[in-house]
């Protein structure tokens, strides 16, 4: 999203969020609300984590509700684990309340506790169900969803029942645009942490305000995910999908997520028509939300002026040609312009959707694939990857270390397109850049060390980190995570998960747990 960040005016600096107060608003009155918090606990943590979960637990219901009307076997696992999960979240959040002036240091311990334990609890029903019978691989595919990775562990997809494989869809919608995104647009309020709570989740170098209050600017970046994701399901429909195959894939297709009901993805369908839709589905989800919300109110000119979406639809042009020329030379194996363009938008917006038999491709083209896999799309959209307004920043970077090789005393501004970074910014997002290669390397041989061949490693890494799905060697459109051992698999559920939350938020929330917790037992230690 991956997912929120600055594009029409290009501001790259943090907002003052100490400045932001939201109101509580409650049906009991000013005295009958005081009354009602005094009792709660203060607590960030416990309160964001207990709303997320009865929102899980309110997907979680639904799924089994689609399997009553299916006639599926799992209809009383999924609703009853779904109403125990909403109840648990709702005393959590009801018991708790948000404080007022919160530290940005727990507000990325929220975060990542938030998005661990949905994950812990999107497996339950893999589990319950007895799709899976053990936990790390209804983890792994639970982490896959909620990260909109796309990757799975799930052998015979079809096999499943309709109920789970519509949480499965869901847990991708719910994290594609952000599940703490969606707590802050209905929590009463947030205090002075909401803006850091929207960036600490959503992909990019900041976050940008479409009003002065952070709970509205959340429900606008909602309405226009859900007014999308209506808009697809309607489109896929009418070209012929069903209603549930039309609503599940607009879940995946709006996440940029990519899971499908059918074991040949979107190639299941075998239509040009639901392709073309798709791709412009893709294209659009990989576009930043807080410049449609702009367009729809009557504001194009940021999106059309955007350098970003430019150089976005420049690059999809030019590995999509690049395909189509060069995708021909393996063994006689053709491809036609539709096939080279849904596979780069499928991965560039890091969706995961298959239609055609990429891993047949020739290597020049699959190569060009693999370098586009962790990059992503544009920075305020759900697409996962570096982003391509970081690749921009950094280039711009390099570009003035070496004018300064010529001229020692040039002053030179990073730039991207027409706003300017200071040397703060930018040398975060260079920070970020090599450390993110850091750990796709680091990923890489770590795989690789329990078996799969370098390809195949560096593949499962790069689609990983940037929450793509399927890869290339034997995660070619043709495998699964199956063929990564489970020790590698483990590893790539950690990469996803640092890819989601753009790894600091994860760092961070380590560091506390490896530096406050020995402090907190080293008292009494000294009293024994």
């Amino acid at each position: 999203m991956s997912n929120l960040e600055p594009h029409g005016s290009h501001r790259l600096h943090r907002p003052d969020t100490h400045a932001l107060l939201n109101p509580r608003v409650s049906v009991f009155g000013d005295r009958g609300e005081r009354l009602f918090a005094q009792k709660r606990r203060p607590s960030l943590l416990l309160n964001v984590v207990g709303l997320t979960l009865t929102v899980v637990g309110v997907g979680i219901a639904i799924s089994g509700i689609v399997d009553v009307i299916d006639g599926g076997p799992d209809v009383v696992a999924l609703l009853i684990t779904g109403i125990i999960t909403a109840i648990v979240g709702a005393v959590m959040w009801q018991g708790t309340v948000a404080p007022k002036q919160i530290r940005v240091l727990d507000v990325f311990t929220t975060v990542t506790i938030a998005w661990v334990t949905i994950a812990a609890v999107g497996a339950i029903p893999y589990l319950v169900t007895g799709h899976f019978t053990r936990v790390d691989d209804a983890l792994f595919e639970a982490m896959s969803g909620f990260t909109t990775t796309g990757a799975t562990v799930t052998p015979d997809i079809e096999s499943t029942s309709k109920g789970l494989l519509f949480w499965r869809s869901m847990t991708q919608w719910m994290g594609g645009m952000g599940v703490i995104v969606l707590v802050v647009a209905v929590l009463p309020t947030v205090g002075s942490g909401g803006m850091s709570l929207l960036e600490a989740e959503a992909p990019g170098p900041t976050g940008e305000r479409l009003t002065p209050r952070v709970r509205e600017t959340a429900r606008r970046l909602w309405a226009v995910y859900v007014g999308f994701t209506a808009l697809m399901a309607v489109a896929y429909f009418v070209a012929g999908m069903s209603i549930y195959d039309a609503v599940s894939h607009s879940f995946t297709t709006v996440s940029t997520g990519g899971f499908s009901p059918y074991q040949a993805s979107f190639g299941h369908f075998e239509s040009a028509l639901l392709e073309w839709i798709c791709i412009v589905g893709m294209l659009l989800a990989g576009g930043s939300f807080t410049l449609y919300w702009r367009a729809l109110r009557g504001n194009v000119k940021p999106l059309l002026r955007s350098t970003e979406f430019h150089v976005y639809l420049a690059f999809v042009s030019a590995i999509t040609l690049w395909a189509f020329v060069t995708a021909g030379n393996n063994g006689g194996q053709s491809t036609g312009f539709r096939d080279a363009l849904f596979t780069t938008a499928s991965t560039v917006t890091t969706t995961g959707y298959v239609a055609t038999e990429y891993g047949l491709w020739s290597q020049t083209a699959q190569s060009l694939l693999l370098i586009a896999l962790p990059l992503g799309a544009m920075a305020g959209s759900t697409a996962g990857g570096i982003k391509l307004l970081r690749v921009m920043a950094v280039s711009s970077f390099a570009h003035r270390e070496a004018l300064k090789h010529l001229h020692p005393k040039l002053v030179r501004p990073v730039r991207v397109g027409n706003a300017s970074l200071s040397d703060d910014v930018a040398g975060k997002v260079v920070g970020f850049l090599l450390l993110a290669l850091v750990i796709f390397g680091g990923g890489s041989f770590a795989i690789a060390a329990t078996g799969p061949d370098l390809i195949t490693s560096f593949s499962a890494s790069a689609t990983a980190l940037g929450n793509v799905g399927p890869g290339l060697g034997l995660l070619d459109h043709t495998g699964d995570f199956t063929v990564i051992p489970r020790a590698g698999r483990w590893i790539a559920t950690l990469q996803m998960l640092l890819g989601r939350l753009e790894i600091y938020p994860v760092i961070l929330a380590l560091s506390v747990v490896t530096l406050r917790l020995p402090k907190r037992l080293l008292p009494r230690r000294r009293g024994h």
